[in-house]
């Protein structure tokens, strides 16, 4: 069995030590900001930076009664997840449209960067739930059990939803690859 890494974060949140939090904080902040980001859209940061505050209040209101064995990472998405969810409800945020930044002069890291558009793009014509999904595992590395746990999910339905979410993927990909071949061209 794996050791839990936030052993000690949970130890001084349990004890109501403010240095659990701004350690949480130091380990996650950035992460969850990223994930909030890209679910509600770059357009968006504001609202997302807003959720994450919510979501490190959440943990400083409830972090002492986390137990010891708690996987804090998936706990924090799960805030994270749930205050976006409320956010979508009560004020029905509707997905603007992103636009690209078009890199003009071409630079070792210039077609990387256009591509990571690409994707980003992509992702934000996919379901929320597909995006989600692609998120949690993909970009923030969470283990799939942990996904099915925090959707309330059994482990074969989210394989399957990861699954038809990466195709879905590709297709939004491929889809905008003549587009941009296209473009390329003229």
């Amino acid at each position: 069995m794996t050791p839990n890494p936030d052993h000690a974060i949970l130890a001084l949140l349990g004890r109501r030590d403010p240095r659990g939090f701004d350690q949480a904080y130091e380990r996650y902040g950035a992460r969850l900001l990223s994930f909030l980001t890209r679910l509600l859209g770059r357009e968006h940061r504001h609202t997302a930076e807003d959720l994450l505050q919510l979501t490190f209040l959440r943990l400083a209101e409830h972090g002492p009664e986390l137990r010891p064995g708690s996987d804090l990472r998936a706990w924090l998405y799960t805030v994270a997840r749930n205050a976006f969810l409320g956010q979508l409800r009560g004020r029905k945020l509707e997905r603007e449209s992103q636009s690209l930044e078009l890199v003009t002069a071409y630079s070792p890291d210039a077609e990387a960067r256009l591509m990571l558009g690409d994707v980003e793009a992509a992702l934000a014509q996919l379901r929320l739930e597909d995006r989600e999904l692609l998120l949690l595992v993909g970009a923030e590395g969470l283990e799939p059990l942990a996904v099915a746990r925090l959707l309330g999910l059994e482990p074969a339905t989210l394989r399957k939803r990861l699954a038809r979410a990466r195709q879905r993927l590709l297709q939004e990909l491929e889809r905008a690859a003549p587009a941009a071949l296209k473009e390329a061209s003229s």
